[in-house]
This record gives C-alpha cells, sequence and structure tokens, in this order.
C-alpha cells in the first residue's frame, strides 16, 4: 500500500483515491496528562495514556478504488496507553519518529487489477510545534505511480496534529486514470468471470478535521468531491453487467463523519492494541452529488505481540451501502486487501463483510514472513448472507525493513483465492 523510502517513509496510502496515502492515503489521546520523565535516559516524555501516532501517505493498489474512494490519511499512535509494549525498543523507535524527515521513495508496486509498474513518493515529516510532545508527528507529501496495462494516478496531500493532539486535519487531492476489468454486480456475476475492459479517469478532493472528544476517542466532519469519468471499451455488453449508463459519467459529492479509536503502540508496525473506524458519508443534490445514496464501514483490527518477534494481527471489515450507488462506490471484495487473493471490484454489491488473520515473524538482517488467511463476502441484503458465497483466500510473504527508525516494511506477498492467485507489492502492513 504505499510507498518505500529513503530514510523514512511518510507514505502512504495509494489508494488516493484510495490509494495513495489512506483511503496519497484506515487515534486518540488525552491532552490533560502531564508528560512523564523516562526514567532510563532522563528524556521527557508523554504519558501513558496520551496516544503518540505519526502517518504516512499509503499505497493500497486495489482496482477501481484509486480513484472511486477519496484518499484518506491514516495515522497511529507510538505509544498505546493501557497496552504493556512487547519490547522496550517499541517505545524508543516511537520517540525517534518526532525528528522532522525528508523521504524520497521509489519502489515498484504489483497487483492483479492493475498489473505492474513505478511508485515515486516524497514526503516531509515534522512536528508542528516543538513544544508539543503529545500531537503525533504531521506530514505533507505526495506521489504518483504508473503501471504496464496504462494506468497512472498523482496525489498530493498533508495530515497535520495542533494543540497537544486536540484537533487533526487531513485533505488531499489527486487525479488519476485507470484501466481495469468490470464483471458486473453480485456474486453470480463474479462467479461467471465474464469481463469488460473499463477506462475510469478523474479527480478528487478529500478533507476530513477529527476533535478529540475523550481519552483516545476522536470524532469530526468530513467531506469528499470526485469527478468521474468511465468509457466500457467492449462492444456488446454481457448479461451479467448491469450497469446504469448515468454513471459513466457523474460528480458525487458527500459530507460525512468519521469515528476513531486507536489504541496501536505504532503505525507501520504495530505488535500490541487495537483500531476501530466507523466512517459514514452521506451523497446528496444539495451538496453537488448526481446521485443520492449513503455508504457506510467498519473495520477493527486487533495486534497481540506473542514473542518480541512475533505478532498476531486481526482484522474484521464491513462495508454497507444504500440508495441510488454507483457501482463504483459498491462494496468491492478485495479492496483495502481484505481478501488478498481476489481481483478487487470482481465481486460487488451492496454489502460486504470479511475477516482475517496475519501471523507475523521477524528474521534477522531487516528481514521477516508472514502467512495469513481470510474470508469474506458480498451480499445484497443481510438475509443473503449464506455460506455458500463465502470467499476464502490466503498466502504469504516476506517482509524487508527499508526504514528502521519507524519500522516501515517493504511487502511482497503472494496470495490465492478460488479463481487463482496473484502478487501484491507495497510499502507498509496489510493492515
Amino acid at each position: 500500500m504505499s510507498c518505500a523510502c529513503v530514510h523514512r517513509r511518510s507514505v502512504a496510502s495509494i489508494c488516493l483515491v484510495v490509494c495513495l496515502l489512506g483511503s496519497l492515503v484506515s487515534l486518540c489521546a488525552q491532552t490533560t496528562t502531564p508528560p512523564v520523565a523516562d526514567q532510563t535516559n532522563g528524556t521527557t516524555q508523554p504519558s501513558p495514556e496520551k496516544s503518540k501516532k505519526s502517518s504516512l501517505l499509503r499505497l493500497d493498489p486495489a482496482a477501481a478504488s484509486l480513484i472511486n474512494t477519496p484518499t484518506t490519511l491514516e495515522g497511529n499512535q507510538q505509544d498505546a496507553g493501557g497496552e504493556e509494549a512487547v519490547v522496550s525498543e517499541r517505545k524508543n523507535e516511537g520517540n525517534a519518529a518526532k525528528k522532522s524527515e525528508f523521504v524520497v521513495a521509489p519502489f515498484p508496486i504489483s497487483n492483479p487489477v492493475l498489473g505492474s509498474g513505478l511508485v515515486v513518493a516524497t514526503g516531509y515529516l515534522f512536528p508542528l510545534s516543538k513544544n508539543d510532545k503529545v500531537s503525533p508527528i504531521s506530514m505533507v507529501g505526495g506521489g504518483a505511480f504508473y503501471t504496464s496495462n496504462g494506468s497512472w494516478l498523482w496525489a498530493a496531500g498533508s495530515k497535520l496534529y495542533f494543540r497537544q493532539d486536540r484537533f487533526r486535519v487531513t485533505w488531499a487531492y489527486g487525479k488519476a486514470q485507470l484501466h481495469y476489468d468490470l464483471y458486473g454486480i453480485g456474486n453470480a456475476a463474479g462467479d461467471l468471470g465474464l469481463s469488460i475492459p473499463v477506462n475510469q479517469g478523474g479527480k478528487a478532493l478529500f478533507a476530513e478535521t477529527l476533535v478529540r472528544m475523550r481519552g483516545k476517542l476522536f470524532f469530526g466532519p468530513r467531506y469528499q468531491w470526485r469527478n468521474l469519468d468511465a468509457q466500457l471499451k467492449g462492444g456488446t455488453l454481457p448479461d451479467n453487467i448491469n450497469i446504469d449508463p448515468i454513471e459513466l459519467k457523474s460528480t458525487t459529492s458527500a459530507l460525512g463523519f468519521h469515528l476513531q479509536h486507536d489504541r496501536r503502540d505504532n503505525q507501520f508496525y504495530p505488535t500490541t492494541g487495537t483500531l476501530a473506524d466507523v466512517v459514514g458519508d452521506f451523497f446528496q443534490g444539495t451538496f453537488g452529488s448526481d446521485f443520492s445514496y449513503q455508504t457506510y464501514t467498519f473495520a477493527f483490527n486487533k495486534y497481540s505481540g506473542l514473542t518480541p518477534r512475533q505478532v498476531l494481527a486481526f482484522r474484521i471489515f464491513g462495508c454497507a451501502s444504500a440508495g441510488h450507488v454507483p457501482f463504483y462506490d459498491l462494496c468491492l471484495l478485495g479492496m483495502h486487501n481484505d481478501i488478498r487473493g481476489y481481483k478487487a471490484g470482481q465481486y460487488r454489491d451492496k454489502l460486504m463483510l470479511t475477516t482475517q488473520a496475519e501471523y507475523r515473524l521477524e528474521l534477522p538482517k531487516r528481514f521477516g514472513i508472514v502467512g495469513f488467511f481470510g474470508v469474506g463476502e458480498v451480499a445484497p441484503s443481510l438475509a443473503a448472507f449464506n455460506n455458500e458465497n463465502l470467499k476464502p483466500g490466503g498466502g504469504g510473504g516476506i517482509r524487508f525493513t527499508v526504514a528502521k527508525k519507524n519500522h516501515v516494511n517493504l511487502r511482497l506477498d503472494y496470495a490465492a483465492g478460488l479463481q487463482g492467485g496473484g502478487v501484491y507489492m507495497g510499502v507498509t502492513e496489510a493492515f
């Protein structure tokens, strides 16, 4: 999902639209607890009740979401209150992340939807205030990619932290042209495996402000605007591809909310803690949208340190949509790396549920290995979920640490599902 770096990396979700940045990009703390002194080295550190978090621009190379979903910059805490670190050096890594740093990162990407290509990302990480010992490090950055099937994207954005992590402000803007296959809507359409080529381009703007409500709980409004244009390159559409032609060229605009609770010990390589996100977006003509509909997502991640070098990560993700939902804003199996082993967008519908687990082992010389498995399903309604349509996917991969200060890993995975498999490359963990 993101980018490699020549120092440390702050670039992450190339999902610009959901790619670059966090969804170029998906936290909490209390300002009333004073810093406490570190008895080991005499330095002053934030209280364990305060979260330290840094953000990155991350590349999520999953299909149409590169332009369909606005980029989101995800951040997380460096010291999760209430969670005991597996090893003390994890905390030291979080403290080092408060230093300003430039990032320049070219690296290869590969995924089953867009093919292979090259990403170039740059970023600058910096504390807004030297006296603020609580806020995570802020960042500005940008990046672009080009792949073997002619897809390209560029995006820029920032995530800023103010007043002892009381406020978090995120914005992103980007343009893209993506080439992918459209399979239709529903499990039956995905199972047929019949598709037509689609060229989809456009531009997107995203802005969000989160306010710390209490403890590690944040809440705030968000806004997104997109102008998209898609062309179907096939001749006669297969019966399974029931796309409304008015959705091919459209503008969508929404106001929404984001509720987040983050207790991870590190943003780039969590070893303990949890992350919960609830997001709702409301598209209306009043806001300049061609269609009226709503989208909702829920995610819960848990990280358990088995030993100093072993981590077990678990994730649940849910998606729901209602109203006249354009085909590109339906829930897509395979997006956000839920579930790896399927082309993102081959299975899409109004509802989706996924769950997966991943075992991570650090090896000497900056290397590591992982193994993962998960299941997911899309459906038009809650009553339509059943065991017959479950889509299992799993695989393994290797890791190489490209930024030791923050434990940022280059990721190379192979995953297989019911229809085959594919190679996934990026920077930072899958979740």
